[in-house]
């Protein structure tokens, strides 16, 4: 049993929150829910609406067509006709005259937010579920009695529609990327947050900031996102595990500082939620169109490490594990992700557990040099304040110590050894098998070959319709030898991106990966199922 829930209405009204509760309310019952929000960049006014897709069994992906419309108003209705389906249940406000369906007073029952809990009364009562499911998650509402009041008033004037039951079904948490991103970080060892607010980033520094004191750290918001960068390096410096957050415009002003996390091989992780560009672009939409920058970003030779999570559950453990791998390699890690990961709410298990994994550290022999040559590439760690220990971080090339060289056999000495830190990255990842993830039909020769947020859709259509699904999880160092594995014997492949340039195609192509096709999409909207079901079947 499948369903799908638009809700719209205008910003301010509670569309996002009246998405939330009912999807809680479904998990509650032992559904898979999967919530798109979907906004422009305005705090009041405009058209806002979100989708909640629920089923007995796991969904990830949004859908075009709605079982039910919520619509506060007559814009709603005209956004929402090319969604409705000839059976469509019209829930509207009794205003709106342009659609046959349920009419209700859902705006007279509630001023602002509080018309999600009227929404929510509604929705409950169609689904006939108990009213006691919804006066549990409005329990979670800074205002609670008033809104299980506007809940009960609008859930006895509605009319029942269909049963809802309880499945034994999905067991999970119902949780955002970015909520997961924030567990993620603190269960890997973050000590402080530093951040600018930047759509669709800002979710993180949000939630942190909330729960700083539960989770024992310090949570910054300095003047733009030079200082941030900056202080990180300085927090990693001072031995703090550090980490910021931002989208493509503020990772632009960061590079110059990505570049002296480099050459000064200190722990950085900065996460990365892509959204609509070039410039200021389309702040509260999806792209993928920063792939490259984030894999060449900063100036010179230096290694980094790129991840990309696809859903709430890989947020949370890439994200722990990008803690672990800056400290571990002393090397900037970046978490590559975008608007409809970061923002959309997935039903997942997700098992929290801290590690933290200690990095090589002086052992307060001798003269202690920070940039010891080794054989890994890797020096040992000491912070200011290291009793024996003078710690020089520098941008210059620089010797063992860090004092400052143009000496070229010392230059060329100390390339080597973080070129040979670049291959001790490499061994690290070659062998492991979770480099790479497969999905949909798995014993098929057609590939649908994609990354990051389109995981969800490629895997659901690729089940239905016969084709393989594969998404690199890292993407530098590229698991290009593992994707050949999965991709050997193929008689079609096929390039799943959101970049009208094909930057994840070039990428391939960089690793020795010819796409047969390619399905590209850039309206800055996500890849909906039925459209990429149209795609394969050849009708468009």
């Amino acid at each position: 049993m499948e369903r799908s829930v638009i809700i719209g209405g205008q910003a301010g009204e509670g569309i996002k929150e009246a998405a939330n509760l009912l999807a809680k309310v479904l998990v509650n019952l032992g559904y898979s829910a999967f919530t798109y929000h979907d906004y422009p960049s305005l705090i009041r006014g405009g058209h806002n609406f979100s989708q909640v897709r629920f089923s007995n069994e796991p969904v990830a992906a949004p859908v075009e067509k709605a079982d039910y419309i919520v619509a506060l108003d007559e814009r709603s209705v005209k956004e929402h006709l090319k969604n409705a389906k000839e059976s469509t249940v019209w829930i509207v406000d009794e205003a709106v005259s342009s659609v046959e369906g349920i009419k209700l007073p859902l705006r007279k029952l509630a001023k602002g937010v509080m018309r999600s809990s009227a929404i929510l009364g509604a929705l409950l009562k169609a689904f006939r579920i108990e009213r006691s499911a919804g006066e549990a998650v409005i329990e979670q509402l800074p205002q609670p009695e008033e809104n299980k009041q506007v809940f009960n008033k609008s859930y006895d004037l509605a009319p029942e529609v269909e049963e809802i039951v309880e499945v034994e079904g999905i067991k999970g948490t119902y949780i955002s990327g970015s909520e997961a991103t924030a567990l993620g970080a603190v269960d890997g060892g973050l000590n402080v947050y530093i951040a600018y607010p930047m759509t669709p980033a800002s979710p993180v520094l949000h939630y942190l900031a909330a729960h700083k004191r539960e989770f024992g750290i310090k949570v910054v918001q300095p003047e733009n996102e030079i200082g941030v960068i900056n202080m990180v390096l300085g927090a990693a410096y001072a031995g703090g595990r550090a980490m910021t957050g931002t989208s493509g415009g503020g990772f632009a002003l960061m590079t110059e500082t990505l570049s002296l996390a480099g050459m000064s091989e200190t722990p950085v992780v900065i996460y990365e939620a892509q959204r609509g560009a070039p410039s200021t672009g389309v702040p509260t939409y999806t792209e993928q169109a920063d792939l490259l920058f984030a894999l060449f970003a900063g100036h010179g030779d230096f290694q980094r490490i790129v991840v990309a999570p696809s859903s709430a559950r890989e947020c949370y453990l890439l994200t722990r594990e990008a803690l672990n791998l800056a400290w571990k390699f002393q090397v900037p890690v970046i978490i590559l992700t975008s608007k409809n990961v970061a923002e959309s709410f997935f039903t997942e298990p997700i098992e929290r557990e801290r590690v933290v994994e200690e990095p090589k550290l002086w052992n307060g022999e001798g003269t202690y040099k920070r940039y010891t040559i080794t054989e890994d590439g890797i020096s040992p760690l000491a912070f200011p304040g290291t009793k024996g220990a003078v710690v020089k971080s520098n941008s210059y090339e620089h010797d063992e110590v860090g004092i400052t060289t143009e000496r070229p056999e010392v230059i060329r000495a100390m390339k080597e050894k973080r070129e040979r830190k670049r291959q001790t990255i490499y061994n690290y990842f070659k062998d492991r098998s979770d480099t790479v993830t497969v999905g949909g039909d798995t014993n098929s020769n057609r590939v649908l070959v994609t990354w990051g947020e389109n995981w969800g859709v490629c895997c659901e259509v690729g089940e239905e319709l016969g084709y393989k699904a594969v998404k690199p999880n890292y993407l530098e160092p590229f698991p290009a030898e593992r994707l050949k594995q999965e991709l050997q014997g193929a008689r079609e492949i096929i390039a799943v991106e959101l970049s009208i340039t094909g930057q994840f195609e070039k990428l391939l192509k960089l690793n020795g990966i010819e796409a047969t096709r390619r399905f590209r999409k850039y309206d800055t909207r996500p890849i909906f199922k039925e459209e990429l079901t149209r795609f394969l079947r050849g009708e468009r």
